[in-house]
């Protein structure tokens, strides 16, 4: 499957909120904060103790100022991590069915191979996963429709692990690494530019922004 590209290369464009007459539309995207594994099911999965703490100091996070829309997955994981927030600062939330994690239909073991197996061969389903390709086209088809369909506003998406991960290396234009999945915190937030599809700050955890 050939990949659509959101942008030309090379799109990681930090500090870009300082180009003078540059115009930004602003998504803040956001992986949920941690679950708590119950079964096989992972997208049935709830927030933890520790992930409800995480969601909540997620939610007291100065950027929400300047968010007008809160996207999530309908994955209970994703709705509580973004609900505190749109709570506190009455924002409205909104579920968008392409925004579910990759799927897998059961836990696989030794998962971190498995991972680095799908990243390495995108069009091949490893151990019963979604492949790489058809996840990465599913979340850049759904960020560019709601990107486009709300383009006057900052927007925040709550999502999961690798689908945001793939999403960040897309805009590169390549393949993500197993050691970006893993750098990507639970409830934390990376920004991206969706006039020039660019990466304008890279992830930031709750303890860091706080």
């Amino acid at each position: 499957m050939q990949l659509e590209r959101l942008a030309k290369a090379p799109t990681v464009c930090y500090n870009s909120r300082h180009h003078k007459g540059s115009r930004m539309a602003l998504l803040y995207l956001i992986r949920h904060a941690r679950a708590q594994m119950m079964g096989d099911a992972a997208e049935r999965w709830l927030l933890s103790e520790q992930g409800r703490r995480e969601a909540g100091v997620l939610a007291r996070q100065d950027f929400w100022r300047e968010v007008e829309l809160i996207f999530s997955s309908p994955e209970p994981k994703a709705m509580q991590t973004a609900e505190p927030a749109a709570r506190r600062w009455g924002i409205p939330l909104v579920t968008v069915d392409c925004l579910y994690e990759l799927r897998r239909p059961r836990l696989v073991p030794d998962y971190e191979t498995v991972i680095a197996r799908l990243f390495a061969e995108p069009e091949t389903s490893i151990a019963g996963l979604e492949p790489a390709a058809q996840a990465a086209g599913r979340i850049i088809r759904c960020i560019k429709e709601l990107a486009a369909a709300h383009s006057e506003q900052t927007l925040a998406l709550v999502s999961h692990g690798l689908l945001v991960t793939l999403f960040l290396a897309r805009l590169e234009n390549r393949w993500p690494t197993v050691a970006e999945w893993r750098d990507a915190p639970f409830a934390g937030f990376a920004v991206v530019d969706t006039t020039a599809w660019c990466l304008i700050k890279n992830w930031s955890s709750v303890s860091e922004a706080s």
